[in-house]
């Protein structure tokens, strides 16, 4: 992979984190176990075309993810069988966790608060965006399996540096540890512990010198056989 292409996919990755940011910060959406209150004060009095153009903007960010996902199983975890199973895995979930945050995810969002302003019933309304929460909770287990995956991948072949893999994997745990604790936040603090390790992660691929894989190489000798062996490489 050419410097450029790491460099692109780096700054395709800060912009699926900005697009998101921008997004959520013009929606508003009720939380679970939301009163009729707060629903009517989230839905029915907020703006219609601020939170659906939120929305789009929001959705935009995950269709950047998908080529960043893609590069990523395609450039590391290149030298061992470990790692390849591992990014390729990476891949997959990543591309699960994108297809539940478009439908239901935002799509249940969309259509609860396009449904509140129409004269919905609210118990409805309620439990249509109670689906759009859940979709955004099990999809962090599949942004857990995408972290750990690409955490494996870097550890395997350095093509990155190896903090960052042990980091990915300890991301991968705080987000699967948050899904059964989602109703008490502990999810919006878990996916940002993954933004903060992701935009890291971006950095590093903008930053990355195209010779890097083959001095790691070189200093490592032979091909790695798992994350044990290449800790050791450090």
């Amino acid at each position: 992979m050419s410097r450029t292409t790491w460099r692109v996919a780096g700054a395709l990755a800060l912009g699926h984190v900005g697009l998101i940011l921008v997004g959520i910060s013009q929606q508003s959406s009720p939380r679970l176990g939301d009163d009729a209150a707060a629903v009517t004060t989230e839905f029915v009095d907020s703006s219609l075309a601020r939170v659906l153009a939120g929305g789009y903007v929001e959705a935009l960010g995950f269709l950047l993810l998908l080529p960043v996902m893609v590069f990523l199983a395609r450039a590391v975890g290149r030298r061992t069988e470990v790692g390849s199973w591992a990014a390729q895995t990476a891949f997959a979930a990543g591309t699960g966790y994108v297809v539940l945050s478009l439908a239901p995810g935002l799509a249940a969002g969309g259509a609860a608060l396009y449904g509140a302003q129409r004269g919905a019933d609210l118990g409805t309304v309620i439990v249509v965006n109670d689906v759009r929460n859940f979709a955004f909770f099990l999809s962090l287990l599949l942004l857990a399996v995408h972290a750990a995956g690409v955490g494996i991948s870097v550890l395997n072949d350095r093509a990155l540096p190896s903090w960052l893999g042990w980091a990915g994997l300890a991301t991968a745990v705080v987000l699967a540890v948050s899904v059964p604790l989602a109703g008490s936040g502990a999810a919006d603090h878990a996916t940002l512990v993954w933004i903060v390790w992701f935009v890291t992660l971006a950095g590093a691929m903008i930053v990355r010198r195209p010779d890097q894989v083959g001095r790691a190489a070189a200093s490592g000798g032979g091909r790695g056989s798992g994350i044990a062996t290449t800790a050791t490489l450090r």
